[in-house]
């Protein structure tokens, strides 16, 4: 429900305590408000100025547009008659699309800048439905003085989590905005509503495009005979004869060469060197804009290519699991030989601590440079001298300006023709376009893998994150806990994980976590910890379930397994898909 007037201000004392003590106030403040207030102190945002960055680079054509667009067509003319407006941003707050009929209420959300383009990412604008729902990745209300910046004092929103439910990613966030006080459990209920009617669209925009690809999948390697790979944005389906060589780091190298080609616009062939040194001639049939079907074939068997078995361990990293230990292998060759790198990953995987492992293993006495997208970025490109043998990390370029990334390729430029060698390394998230110039002076590309699908490293991960937190010195994790822990999806990848612990040790200060100290999203989960091939099994199984609308025999048809198959599969997963 909306504060009365009497808890509307007595939050706002609440807050101007915060402000002006650093200490959390004894008054009752919803305890994820208090959490947020103390991210956005720790990030630096301005209690008294609003200033969200605007970038010019949003995908507002994207699957996620396409999927939200019906849903908020009917939002908006369901509450043309409210004085409310209805928002979908990106994943990381970026607002795409803005309803709003009230042309006050739009004059006011103008002034706030809450308009496409502009990011309401809790580290800019501080705490707010939608970048509180992103760091959570909770449904979200917030109200009057409950934000932390005082521009936004006179706003309500609600804003829920959009997911993409075959991988658990987070792709995006819908929000509803009015004048305070507002209705939180009504507001609430709508946005969840809407996100769950957003990802339904997904999930069948996507079924619908996969089960093409599986088709003509099926048809290549009936009739070819050699080895195929199928290969979308977020998958890689390979039959036996290409496992047989490909590595799992592999798939990464195959997909850039396919996007490659896919931008040509049509049937073409390229030859890539695969990450064992085996030499391939891709040859690329399209299936859609984003997807193709391809054949490789080795052209030399005879030429290899010497791999650093450099693993986790060495580079005082936490994580066994073949997937990671394959990437930091392929990091730490690609820096004995000083040659440029795209680090891409999903947001949370931890790119630039990869980045800096490999550099202090090798170079701990040279500099290790980051530019960051809020630095001026010409003026550090100017005062990178002094670099030799050293690291320059240029962190998430998608965020750039067109200015600051010509400076970057000036430099990239001049470091190609210095005599002293100067490591490069380029990190953006999976998915962000980069300019052609950029790739052709990247040609080499890596991606850490989501840990999803490297679920086995939570149990090595927990201690190391621990031992980082002052708090944890006397805390451990109980195997209760970690069961749980080790049965999450984990959207936001490492960085989730962290945030979830701090939230224990805010409940434990010694002994072991239970289960009761986690929070709420942890729980409902698999009931037992998911290997990545069961993850991907179990994600195709109610993507059909939710194509054939929960229909186990039409779903067995169209994977191509027995109707058996399909249920046991339903059993050991847990899937509760219903007929509809």
């Amino acid at each position: 429900m909306a504060n009365s007037a009497g808890a509307a201000a007595c939050i706002a004392r609440a807050r101007t305590y915060f402000l002006e003590t650093g200490a959390v106030p004894v008054v009752p403040v919803r305890h994820g408000i208090v959490q947020s207030w103390l991210r956005s102190r720790w990030s630096g945002v301005s209690c008294d100025d609003l200033d969200p960055p605007y970038f010019d680079d949003i995908d507002a054509e994207g699957s996620l547009e396409r999927a939200a667009k019906p849903v908020l067509d009917q939002l908006e003319q369901t509450l043309s008659d409210a004085p409310v407006s209805v928002i979908l941003t990106d994943a990381r707050a970026r607002v795409l699309d803005r309803r709003v009929p009230y042309g006050s209420l739009q004059r006011t959300l103008d002034h706030l800048r809450l308009l496409p383009g502009f990011s309401y990412a809790e580290e800019h604008v501080g705490t707010n439905g939608i970048g509180t729902a992103r760091a959570t990745r909770c449904l979200t209300f917030v109200d009057g003085s409950e934000h932390f910046t005082a521009p936004l004092h006179e706003m309500s929103c609600a804003a829920a989590p959009i997911r993409d439910r075959r991988s658990g990613r987070l792709v995006g966030l819908v929000d509803i905005t009015c004048w305070s006080p507002g209705d939180g459990p009504l507001m609430s209920a709508v946005v969840c509503g809407a996100a769950t009617d957003i990802e339904v669209r997904l999930m069948e925009l996507g079924s619908r495009r996969q089960r093409t690809l599986l088709e003509e999948f099926r048809t290549a390697e009936r009739y070819h005979g050699q080895a195929i790979v199928a290969v979308a944005d977020d998958l890689v389906i390979a039959n036996q004869r290409a496992t047989s060589f490909m590595r799992p780091s592999d798939h990464s190298i195959v997909r850039d060469a396919v996007t490659e080609l896919l931008r040509a616009g049509k049937e073409r062939a390229t030859d890539v060197v695969l990450s064992g040194g085996e030499p391939v001639t891709i040859r690329c049939h399209p299936v859609d804009e984003h997807s193709a079907v391809v054949r490789l074939s080795v052209t030399d068997t005879s030429r290899t290519r010497p791999r650093s078995r450099i693993g986790p361990a060495d580079l005082k990293l936490a994580g066994t699991s073949p997937l990671f230990a394959d990437v930091c292998a392929e990091l730490a060759m690609h820096r004995q030989a000083f040659s440029n790198v795209l680090l891409e990953g999903e947001p949370g995987t931890g790119k630039l601590a990869l980045a800096r492992a490999v550099h202090y293993r090798y170079a701990p006495e040279k500099a290790f440079t980051v530019i960051e997208p809020t630095d001026d970025v010409a003026a550090q490109c100017r005062a990178d001298r002094g670099l030799s043998g050293g690291t320059a990390v240029f962190h998430h370029v998608e965020l750039f300006t067109d200015s600051a990334r010509a400076a970057v390729l000036d430099r990239l430029d001049a470091f190609a023709k210095d005599t002293d060698r100067v490591w490069v390394v380029v990190t953006t998230d999976v998915g962000a376009e980069l300019p052609d110039e950029f790739l052709s002076r990247l040609p080499l590309t890596l991606t850490v893998p989501p840990l999803r699908h490297r679920i086995e490293d939570v149990q090595w991960l927990v201690p190391a994150l621990l031992s980082t937190f002052p708090l944890a010195r006397y805390v451990s994790c109980g195997p209760a806990a970690m069961r749980v822990l080790q049965c999450s999806s984990w959207p936001g990848n490492v960085a989730e994980l962290a945030q979830v612990l701090r939230h224990a040790l805010s409940r434990r200060r010694v002994g072991q976590i239970q289960p009761e100290d986690l929070p709420e999203p942890c729980y409902g989960r698999a009931g037992h910890v998911l290997s990545r091939w069961e993850t991907i099994e179990r994600d195709a199984i109610v993507g059909a379930l939710l194509e054939t609308r929960g229909d186990r025999a039409a779903a067995a048809d169209l994977l191509g397994i027995s109707r058996a198959t399909v249920y046991r599969r339903i059993s050991t997963y847990g899937i509760t898909v219903e007929s509809r």
